[in-house]
């Protein structure tokens, strides 16, 4: 992800990008960190945050109560936002899922399938257990318990996510599938823009999107 970051911000000439794993941070030039590591670096990347305070953007996985309870703490004293998938797709699929629902009588089995490369750890996709405590709303209403999901870690498929419901007379399938960790990256990168400007506390890529829509 790193690598798709810098190539899309390399048209940006007003826009300085610093390896953070290469280099010391140049503490007068940073605005906004980046972070789509591993859990493993989240304690060293929050600490120059909170030493520097500059905002936070992460889009690592996999995430421990630990990890959530170091978050809760830094969120104090700087702007943070977690959010497992940063593609706009994904935040339209959860809007017709919930056009679908609010308007469907039910209720439905829901099952909820996912597909990454096999490079990816976290089994099932931080998008696909996003998605299933969206759907966690519609239970016992729309949605019969429980909510199935599947993982799969297949050659080199950036991302895949399938939503089926079912009502035993139709079968209905929402899917949106990644063909680049571009949209990721130009995500994060509009994230960034945004909470570099806003008050310490822990956000959400929607977050984002009521503010920029």
């Amino acid at each position: 992800m790193g690598k798709s970051i810098q190539e899309l911000l390399e048209s940006e000439p007003d826009v300085t990008v610093q390896d953070f794993k290469e280099q010391e941070v140049d503490s007068p030039l940073p605005r906004v960190v980046i972070d789509f590591s591993s859990p493993d670096y989240l304690p060293v990347v929050l600490q120059a945050c909170l030493d520097q305070k500059l905002p936070l953007i992460t889009g690592t996985t996999g995430f421990s109560e630990e990890h959530h309870s170091l978050i809760n703490q830094a969120q104090a004293t700087i702007p943070i936002l977690v959010a497992s998938n940063m593609s706009i797709g994904i935040a339209n699929l959860k809007q017709s899922i919930n056009f679908f629902l609010q308007t469907s009588p039910g209720p439905f089995t829901c099952k909820i399938t996912e597909i990454h490369h096999t490079n990816k750890i976290d089994s099932p996709s931080g998008t696909a257990i996003e998605i299933m405590r969206f759907l966690e709303e519609f239970l016992t209403d729309k949605i019969s318990a429980p909510i199935e999901v599947k993982g799969l870690r297949l050659g080199k498929i950036f991302g895949v996510h399938r939503v089926e419901f079912n009502d035993g007379k139709e079968s209905f399938f929402f899917q949106h599938i990644a063909h680049s960790r571009h949209i990721f990256a130009r995500g994060a990168v509009n994230a960034a823009q945004w909470i570099s400007a806003s008050v310490p506390g822990i956000y959400t890529f929607d977050d984002f999107l009521v503010k920029k829509l």
